[in-house]
Protein backbone atom coordinates (compact mmCIF):
# COMPACT_ATOMS: atom_id res chain seq x y z
CA UNK A 1 0.00 0.00 0.00
CA UNK A 2 1.40 3.10 -1.19
CA UNK A 3 2.63 5.62 2.27
CA UNK A 4 0.08 8.10 0.29
CA UNK A 5 -3.33 6.07 1.63
CA UNK A 6 -1.99 5.29 5.05
CA UNK A 7 -3.50 8.15 6.55
CA UNK A 8 -6.92 6.03 6.25
CA UNK A 9 -6.00 3.45 8.09
CA UNK A 10 -7.96 2.69 11.23
CA UNK A 11 -11.32 3.62 12.61
CA UNK A 12 -13.24 6.21 12.18
CA UNK A 13 -16.74 7.92 13.39
CA UNK A 14 -18.49 9.71 10.19
CA UNK A 15 -21.55 11.40 10.62
CA UNK A 16 -23.13 13.12 7.36
CA UNK A 17 -25.96 13.56 5.23
CA UNK A 18 -27.16 11.90 2.10
CA UNK A 19 -28.62 15.41 -0.22
CA UNK A 20 -31.63 15.32 -1.67
CA UNK A 21 -31.38 13.58 -5.30
CA UNK A 22 -33.51 12.09 -8.17
CA UNK A 23 -32.82 9.13 -5.48
CA UNK A 24 -34.28 10.22 -2.35
CA UNK A 25 -34.63 12.48 0.46
CA UNK A 26 -32.26 14.49 2.24
CA UNK A 27 -31.22 12.27 5.40
CA UNK A 28 -28.65 12.19 7.79
CA UNK A 29 -26.10 9.10 7.98
CA UNK A 30 -24.05 7.76 10.86
CA UNK A 31 -21.13 5.88 9.75
CA UNK A 32 -18.23 3.28 11.02
CA UNK A 33 -15.45 3.74 8.22
CA UNK A 34 -12.97 0.95 9.07
CA UNK A 35 -9.34 1.73 7.04
CA UNK A 36 -7.44 -2.10 7.04
CA UNK A 37 -3.55 -2.83 5.94
CA UNK A 38 -4.63 -6.46 5.13
CA UNK A 39 -4.20 -6.11 1.64
CA UNK A 40 -0.69 -4.54 2.24
CA UNK A 41 1.95 -3.86 0.48
CA UNK A 42 -0.05 -3.18 -2.22
CA UNK A 43 -3.45 -2.28 -1.52
CA UNK A 44 -5.78 -0.64 1.16
CA UNK A 45 -9.00 -1.82 2.09
CA UNK A 46 -11.57 0.65 3.39
CA UNK A 47 -15.18 -0.72 5.00
CA UNK A 48 -17.85 1.59 4.92
CA UNK A 49 -21.17 1.05 7.39
CA UNK A 50 -23.84 2.97 8.11
CA UNK A 51 -25.57 2.79 11.15
CA UNK A 52 -28.94 1.69 11.34
CA UNK A 53 -31.48 4.63 12.17
CA UNK A 54 -35.62 5.65 12.06
CA UNK A 55 -34.53 7.80 8.75
CA UNK A 56 -31.96 4.36 7.42
CA UNK A 57 -33.48 1.69 8.81
CA UNK A 58 -31.88 -0.46 5.62
CA UNK A 59 -27.79 1.16 5.92
CA UNK A 60 -25.79 0.52 3.14
CA UNK A 61 -22.44 -1.33 3.48
CA UNK A 62 -19.88 -1.17 1.33
CA UNK A 63 -15.75 -1.98 0.56
CA UNK A 64 -13.22 -0.24 -1.19
CA UNK A 65 -9.91 -0.98 -2.69
CA UNK A 66 -7.25 1.57 -3.41
CA UNK A 67 -3.83 0.75 -4.34
CA UNK A 68 -1.65 2.03 -6.90
CA UNK A 69 -1.25 1.06 -10.42
CA UNK A 70 2.36 1.60 -11.66
CA UNK A 71 1.11 1.09 -15.37
CA UNK A 72 -0.50 4.01 -15.15
CA UNK A 73 1.30 5.70 -12.33
CA UNK A 74 -2.19 6.70 -10.90
CA UNK A 75 -4.03 5.70 -7.88
CA UNK A 76 -7.17 3.06 -8.52
CA UNK A 77 -10.32 2.90 -6.57
CA UNK A 78 -12.95 -0.12 -6.58
CA UNK A 79 -16.13 -0.18 -4.97
CA UNK A 80 -18.74 -2.90 -4.20
CA UNK A 81 -21.92 -2.44 -2.07
CA UNK A 82 -24.25 -4.09 -0.53
CA UNK A 83 -26.90 -2.44 -3.05
CA UNK A 84 -25.59 -4.20 -5.64
CA UNK A 85 -23.79 -0.86 -6.54
CA UNK A 86 -20.02 -1.07 -7.85
CA UNK A 87 -17.41 1.85 -8.76
CA UNK A 88 -14.22 1.76 -10.82
CA UNK A 89 -11.98 5.14 -10.37
CA UNK A 90 -8.69 6.74 -10.45
CA UNK A 91 -6.65 9.58 -8.60
CA UNK A 92 -3.29 11.13 -9.43
CA UNK A 93 -2.79 11.54 -5.72
CA UNK A 94 -3.08 14.16 -3.21
CA UNK A 95 -2.70 18.03 -4.20
CA UNK A 96 -2.02 19.59 -1.44
CA UNK A 97 -4.42 17.92 1.45
CA UNK A 98 -6.99 16.73 -1.16
CA UNK A 99 -7.47 13.47 -2.81
CA UNK A 100 -9.97 13.00 -5.17
CA UNK A 101 -11.06 10.09 -7.57
CA UNK A 102 -12.70 9.99 -10.27
CA UNK A 103 -14.64 7.40 -12.67
CA UNK A 104 -18.00 5.73 -13.03
CA UNK A 105 -20.58 4.03 -10.46
CA UNK A 106 -22.97 1.63 -11.83
CA UNK A 107 -25.89 1.04 -10.24
CA UNK A 108 -29.61 -0.33 -10.70
CA UNK A 109 -28.74 -0.93 -14.16
CA UNK A 110 -26.92 2.65 -15.18
CA UNK A 111 -23.21 3.53 -15.12
CA UNK A 112 -22.84 7.72 -14.51
CA UNK A 113 -19.70 9.46 -13.49
CA UNK A 114 -18.55 9.71 -10.08
CA UNK A 115 -16.14 11.47 -7.97
CA UNK A 116 -15.09 11.44 -4.23
CA UNK A 117 -13.36 13.62 -2.60
CA UNK A 118 -11.33 13.65 0.43
CA UNK A 119 -10.19 16.75 2.24
CA UNK A 120 -7.54 16.12 5.31
CA UNK A 121 -8.61 18.33 8.13
CA UNK A 122 -6.23 17.57 10.43
CA UNK A 123 -4.28 14.37 11.22
CA UNK A 124 -7.32 12.60 12.84
CA UNK A 125 -10.21 13.98 10.70
CA UNK A 126 -11.39 14.46 7.03
CA UNK A 127 -14.07 15.28 4.99
CA UNK A 128 -15.49 13.41 2.02
CA UNK A 129 -17.94 14.39 -0.59
CA UNK A 130 -19.06 11.89 -2.60
CA UNK A 131 -20.70 13.55 -6.45
CA UNK A 132 -22.42 11.90 -9.64
CA UNK A 133 -22.87 13.77 -13.04
CA UNK A 134 -26.26 13.06 -14.22
CA UNK A 135 -25.54 15.00 -17.59
CA UNK A 136 -25.89 18.40 -16.19
CA UNK A 137 -22.95 18.82 -13.78
CA UNK A 138 -21.96 17.28 -10.51
CA UNK A 139 -24.20 17.36 -7.43
CA UNK A 140 -23.51 16.09 -4.39
CA UNK A 141 -25.04 12.53 -3.14
CA UNK A 142 -23.37 11.98 0.37
CA UNK A 143 -20.90 14.28 2.78
CA UNK A 144 -19.63 12.56 6.01
CA UNK A 145 -16.47 14.24 8.40
CA UNK A 146 -14.90 11.46 9.76
CA UNK A 147 -13.28 11.57 12.66
CA UNK A 148 -10.13 8.76 13.38
CA UNK A 149 -10.97 6.55 16.50
CA UNK A 150 -7.99 4.58 16.69
CA UNK A 151 -5.30 5.14 14.83
CA UNK A 152 -4.25 1.72 12.96
CA UNK A 153 -5.73 -1.68 11.10
CA UNK A 154 -3.84 -4.10 10.21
Amino acid sequence: MSDELAFFLGVWEAPGQFHATPFGPQRPIEMKVTGSGELAPHYLRISTEEQPTADNPNPLRATYVWGFDAASNEFVADWFDSNGGRAQQRSSGWQGDTLAFEGTITMSGATVPLRDTFTRLSSDTYHHIGEIDLGQGWIPVDEETATRLTSSTS
